[in-house]
Protein backbone atom coordinates (compact mmCIF):
# COMPACT_ATOMS: atom_id res chain seq x y z
CA UNK A 1 0.00 0.00 0.00
CA UNK A 2 1.49 3.40 -1.09
CA UNK A 3 1.52 6.07 1.69
CA UNK A 4 -1.39 7.68 -0.21
CA UNK A 5 -3.34 5.22 -0.12
CA UNK A 6 -2.36 4.88 3.50
CA UNK A 7 -3.16 8.16 4.28
CA UNK A 8 -6.27 7.86 2.54
CA UNK A 9 -7.29 4.63 4.34
CA UNK A 10 -6.63 6.00 7.88
CA UNK A 11 -9.05 9.27 6.72
CA UNK A 12 -11.87 6.92 5.69
CA UNK A 13 -11.33 4.58 8.38
CA UNK A 14 -11.73 7.97 10.85
CA UNK A 15 -15.27 8.29 9.45
CA UNK A 16 -16.66 4.94 9.48
CA UNK A 17 -15.65 5.05 13.16
CA UNK A 18 -17.40 7.46 13.25
CA UNK A 19 -20.45 6.71 11.17
CA UNK A 20 -20.39 3.46 13.55
CA UNK A 21 -20.62 5.23 17.22
CA UNK A 22 -23.68 7.77 15.54
CA UNK A 23 -25.09 4.45 14.28
CA UNK A 24 -25.46 3.84 18.81
CA UNK A 25 -26.28 7.61 19.00
CA UNK A 26 -28.69 8.58 16.22
CA UNK A 27 -31.38 7.12 17.86
CA UNK A 28 -31.98 9.21 21.12
CA UNK A 29 -30.76 12.00 19.01
CA UNK A 30 -33.58 11.41 16.58
CA UNK A 31 -36.13 10.69 20.09
CA UNK A 32 -35.26 14.43 20.91
CA UNK A 33 -35.36 15.76 17.60
CA UNK A 34 -31.97 17.17 17.64
CA UNK A 35 -29.08 16.81 15.19
CA UNK A 36 -25.36 15.72 16.28
CA UNK A 37 -24.28 19.32 16.24
CA UNK A 38 -27.08 20.23 18.29
CA UNK A 39 -25.98 17.83 20.49
CA UNK A 40 -22.85 18.41 20.93
CA UNK A 41 -23.43 22.50 21.75
CA UNK A 42 -26.39 21.14 24.60
CA UNK A 43 -23.46 18.64 26.35
CA UNK A 44 -20.71 21.27 25.54
CA UNK A 45 -22.71 23.86 27.92
CA UNK A 46 -24.29 21.96 30.04
CA UNK A 47 -20.35 21.43 31.22
CA UNK A 48 -19.73 24.87 31.23
CA UNK A 49 -22.40 27.12 31.92
CA UNK A 50 -22.04 29.58 29.76
CA UNK A 51 -19.38 29.81 26.91
CA UNK A 52 -18.50 32.20 24.52
CA UNK A 53 -18.85 31.61 20.88
CA UNK A 54 -15.09 30.93 20.11
CA UNK A 55 -14.68 28.32 22.63
CA UNK A 56 -18.02 26.68 21.87
CA UNK A 57 -17.04 26.59 18.55
CA UNK A 58 -13.50 24.78 19.83
CA UNK A 59 -14.78 22.78 22.46
CA UNK A 60 -17.62 21.61 19.56
CA UNK A 61 -15.43 20.98 16.69
CA UNK A 62 -17.94 23.34 14.87
CA UNK A 63 -16.67 25.98 12.35
CA UNK A 64 -17.71 29.71 13.29
CA UNK A 65 -20.22 30.01 10.52
CA UNK A 66 -21.95 27.24 10.92
CA UNK A 67 -21.74 27.29 14.30
CA UNK A 68 -24.15 30.78 14.00
CA UNK A 69 -26.94 28.97 12.34
CA UNK A 70 -27.01 26.13 14.33
CA UNK A 71 -27.03 28.12 17.32
CA UNK A 72 -29.88 30.29 15.41
CA UNK A 73 -31.89 27.00 15.28
CA UNK A 74 -31.57 26.61 19.04
CA UNK A 75 -32.32 30.16 20.03
CA UNK A 76 -35.53 29.79 17.85
CA UNK A 77 -36.29 26.33 20.33
CA UNK A 78 -35.70 28.13 23.30
CA UNK A 79 -32.73 25.78 23.96
CA UNK A 80 -30.25 28.00 24.35
CA UNK A 81 -29.78 32.12 24.78
CA UNK A 82 -27.21 34.34 23.78
CA UNK A 83 -25.67 36.67 26.22
CA UNK A 84 -23.86 40.10 25.06
CA UNK A 85 -21.82 41.23 28.02
CA UNK A 86 -21.93 45.48 28.36
CA UNK A 87 -18.39 45.75 28.71
CA UNK A 88 -17.74 44.45 25.66
CA UNK A 89 -21.03 44.10 23.01
CA UNK A 90 -18.36 42.23 20.37
CA UNK A 91 -18.47 39.22 22.67
CA UNK A 92 -20.84 36.78 22.25
CA UNK A 93 -21.68 34.41 25.22
CA UNK A 94 -24.63 31.13 25.18
CA UNK A 95 -25.55 29.25 28.19
CA UNK A 96 -28.60 26.73 28.20
CA UNK A 97 -31.67 27.81 29.64
CA UNK A 98 -33.91 25.50 31.21
CA UNK A 99 -35.75 23.62 28.61
CA UNK A 100 -32.42 23.44 27.28
CA UNK A 101 -31.01 22.03 30.91
CA UNK A 102 -33.85 19.90 30.50
CA UNK A 103 -33.78 18.56 26.99
CA UNK A 104 -29.81 17.80 27.85
CA UNK A 105 -30.74 15.36 31.11
CA UNK A 106 -33.48 13.63 29.26
CA UNK A 107 -31.57 13.04 26.29
CA UNK A 108 -28.28 11.98 27.88
CA UNK A 109 -30.08 9.58 29.55
CA UNK A 110 -30.18 7.32 26.23
CA UNK A 111 -26.98 8.60 24.84
CA UNK A 112 -25.49 6.81 27.80
CA UNK A 113 -27.94 3.62 26.93
CA UNK A 114 -26.41 3.56 23.20
CA UNK A 115 -22.83 4.07 24.69
CA UNK A 116 -23.59 0.86 26.98
CA UNK A 117 -24.93 -1.17 24.32
CA UNK A 118 -21.86 -0.02 22.58
CA UNK A 119 -19.67 -1.08 25.06
CA UNK A 120 -21.38 -4.36 25.65
CA UNK A 121 -20.20 -5.09 22.31
CA UNK A 122 -16.80 -3.26 21.64
CA UNK A 123 -15.79 -3.56 25.36
CA UNK A 124 -15.26 -0.42 27.67
CA UNK A 125 -11.37 -1.24 27.34
CA UNK A 126 -11.28 -1.04 24.23
CA UNK A 127 -13.40 2.02 23.77
CA UNK A 128 -10.81 3.59 26.42
CA UNK A 129 -7.43 2.37 24.49
CA UNK A 130 -8.97 3.91 21.17
CA UNK A 131 -10.05 7.40 22.71
CA UNK A 132 -6.54 7.54 24.36
CA UNK A 133 -4.89 6.85 20.91
CA UNK A 134 -7.44 9.58 19.29
CA UNK A 135 -6.52 12.23 22.06
CA UNK A 136 -2.67 11.36 21.54
CA UNK A 137 -2.92 11.71 17.67
CA UNK A 138 -5.45 14.93 18.00
CA UNK A 139 -2.53 16.77 21.15
CA UNK A 140 0.28 15.82 18.46
CA UNK A 141 -1.91 17.51 15.38
CA UNK A 142 -2.53 20.27 17.65
CA UNK A 143 0.85 20.91 18.99
CA UNK A 144 2.11 21.23 14.98
CA UNK A 145 -0.56 23.52 13.66
CA UNK A 146 -0.62 25.78 16.92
Amino acid sequence: MSDNEQHLSLNVALVQARDAVMAYLRPALNEAGITEQQWRIIRALSDNTTLDFQDLSEQTSILRPSLTGILNRLERAGYVMRLKPASDQRRVFVKLTSEGAKLYSKTLQRVNEGFTALENEFTTAKLEELKSLLNELTEIASRKHH
